[in-house]
C-alpha cells in the first residue's frame, strides 16, 4: 500500500512548491503529521511549507516548545500542490482550502473515514482502521527511505500518543510507527512524562471539565445506555473523552470556534456495540443541523455555522437519543 502510493505521489512533487496543510486548531496529531509530511516532501524532490487555519492547539504548541522543533511556514500563496494530512472534510481547512482547491495537485492522507476532500483529491491514501495520521505519513517516510532528527521524532509520537490515548486504542501501524521514532532517537518517555503532567494539572482544562459537568444534561436509552450532552468554549475534545472516561456511552460536547461551531462526539464500545457509533452520528448531527462530520466509530466532529449553543446541545441530545433508541429496537 505505502510503496504503490509513494510511486504514484513521488513524479507530482518533484520540484514543486508544496503546501502542507491540516485541521483548523491542529491538534498534535495534525501538526506531527505535517511535519512529517513536509520531510517527506523535501525527501521526494519538492520544496514544501506548511500553513494551519486558525493556529496551534494550545498542546500542540507545548509539545513543539518542549521538543523544540520550529516548522517552515509558507510566506507566499503560489503553491502547485496540497498535501492534505489528518482531515477529511473541506470546512475543517478554513480559508486554506481556497488556495487547495485551486491547486495543479491535491493529495491526501488520513485516517478518518472518507468524506470530500476524498472526492477532491488527485491522489490519496485513506485507511481508518490506522489509529492516528501520524503513524501513516511516518510509515510512509520510512518508506522511502526518509527519516527524522531525534527531536523531530521526539514530537512526533506525541501525535500517536494523543490519537490513541497514550496506546489505550493503538492500531498495529501505531506500533509499527512508535518502533521505527525510537530507532530516529525519539525520546518517547519525555512525551509520556508531559501528557500524564498536563493530565494531571492543567488548570484551564480542569476548569472546561467542571463547568462542562455543571451544564450538563444526562439522557438515558436502551435501558442502559447515557447520553451525556454539554458546551464549554474550549477543550471539547478533552472534556469528551472525560466523559466517555467517567461512565457517559455517548459524549457530545459543543464549542464555539472562531465563526464556526464544534462537536465533539465519542461513543463507547457499549454504545456501538448496540449499533450507535459516533461517526453516524456525527453525519446524522450535520444533516439535520447543516455542516459537515467525520471521524471515526468511537470518535467524531461535526462542524457548522453559528447559533445559539443551548439550542445546538438540545439538538444533539434529542439526536443522539433518537439513534440509540432506533438502534436498539433494530431499526
Amino acid at each position: 500500500m505505502f510503496r504503490d502510493f509513494l510511486n504514484e505521489l513521488a513524479p507530482r512533487l518533484k520540484e514543486r512548491k508544496v503546501l502542507v496543510t491540516s485541521h483548523a486548531n491542529a491538534d498534535p496529531d495534525a501538526i506531527s503529521s505535517i511535519l512529517v509530511g513536509l520531510r517527506l516532501v523535501e525527501h521526494l524532490g519538492g520544496k514544501g511549507c506548511a500553513l494551519v487555519p486558525q493556529g496551534l492547539s494550545k498542546v500542540s504548541r507545548e509539545m513543539l516548545n518542549l521538543t523544540g522543533v520550529e516548522l517552515k511556514y509558507c510566506s507566499g500563496r503560489d503553491i502547485e500542490v496540497c498535501l492534505v494530512v489528518d482531515s477529511s472534510n473541506s470546512v475543517q481547512l478554513g480559508d486554506v482550502w481556497s488556495l487547495c482547491s485551486t491547486a495543479r495537485v491535491r493529495v491526501l492522507i488520513d485516517h478518518h473515514m472518507p468524506g470530500n476532500l476524498a472526492e477532491a483529491a488527485d491522489v490519496k491514501l485513506i485507511d481508518p482502521t490506522a489509529s492516528s495520521a501520524t503513524e501513516l505519513m511516518v510509515l510512509l517516510l520510512h518508506e522511502a527511505g526518509g527519516k527524522l532528527s531525534p527531536p523531530e521524532a521526539t514530537l512526533v509520537s506525541s501525535g500517536i500518543f494523543y490519537d490513541t490515548r497514550t496506546f489505550s486504542y493503538a492500531s498495529r501501524y501505531a506500533f509499527k510507527a512508535m518502533s521505527v521514532l525510537l530507532d530516529w532517537g525519539c525520546e518517547h518517555k519525555k512525551i509520556a512524562k508531559a501528557f500524564a503532567a498536563r493530565k494531571r494539572g492543567d488548570f484551564s482544562l480542569r476548569m472546561a471539565v467542571l463547568k462542562a459537568l455543571s451544564r450538563m444534561r444526562l439522557e438515558r436509552a436502551c435501558e442502559d445506555i447515557l447520553i451525556a450532552t454539554t458546551h464549554v468554549s474550549s477543550y471539547e475534545s478533552d472534556v469528551a473523552n472525560v466523559l466517555l472516561s467517567l461512565g457517559a456511552d455517548v459524549a457530545l460536547v459543543v464549542s464555539e470556534k472562531s465563526a464556526l461551531l464544534r462537536v465533539s462526539v465519542r461513543t463507547s464500545e457499549r454504545a456501538i456495540s448496540r449499533g450507535v457509533s459516533a461517526y453516524d452520528l456525527s453525519l446524522q448531527i450535520a444533516e439535520k443541523l447543516g455542516g459537515e462530520g467525520g471521524g471515526h466509530e468511537g470518535a467524531s466532529m461535526v462542524h457548522m455555522n453559528l447559533r445559539p449553543l443551548e439550542s445546538v446541545v438540545e439538538e444533539v441530545a434529542k439526536i443522539a437519543v433518537g439513534r440509540a433508541t432506533k438502534a436498539c429496537s433494530g431499526r
